[in-house]
């Protein structure tokens, strides 16, 4: 309720609140263990059944948590796997759009890995990549990761042996 999400509030601002709320619980459950992350989700869940956060507020909620992932995964090795749960299971249930990483933070897009942030949400969220998935990806692939694979469908395959 202090979100105030819906177009009956009057000041606007319910989605930079909800992103607001998002942001500080997946940068809190980013250094917990998986079972903390789904009960956040099905808060979450719920607050987006009752209209108490708007859908909107995911991708700008993931912006930090994005930028800093590196930073984190220093003290919560866990938080990649994590965090890469989290955006899958808003990608599987529909309320997030798997190419919101086309616009995550530059430093998480230069330098955070993004090609194989999104082929392994793509893997955890399961089914047959998409020609859109395969192709958001390939934007995300760095030059380094253009030497290592030769196409976005090889990144999301078996792992590859160094």
């Amino acid at each position: 309720e202090l979100v105030g999400a819906g177009s009956d509030n009057e000041d606007h601002g319910s989605v930079e609140r909800g992103a607001a709320v998002i942001e500080a619980g997946v940068l809190l459950v980013m250094e917990m263990k998986q079972q903390e992350v789904q009960k956040f989700l099905a808060v979450v869940k719920r607050c987006f059944q009752k209209k108490k956060i708007e859908k909107e507020s995911l991708p700008l909620g993931l912006r930090d948590p994005l930028e800093f992932l590196s930073d984190i995964e220093i003290d919560a090795p866990l938080a990649r796997s994590l965090l890469t749960s989290i955006v899958a299971y808003w990608v599987r249930q529909d309320v997030l759009a798997l190419n919101f990483l086309l616009d995550a933070p530059e430093f998480f897009r230069t330098d955070g890995k993004p090609a194989e942030f999104a082929a392994n949400v793509i893997k955890v969220r399961g089914g047959d990549p998409s020609d859109e998935d395969l192709a958001i990806v390939e934007k995300l692939m760095t030059e380094d990761d253009k030497k290592k694979f030769s196409s976005p469908k090889e990144m999301l395959g078996p792992p590859q042996e160094d």
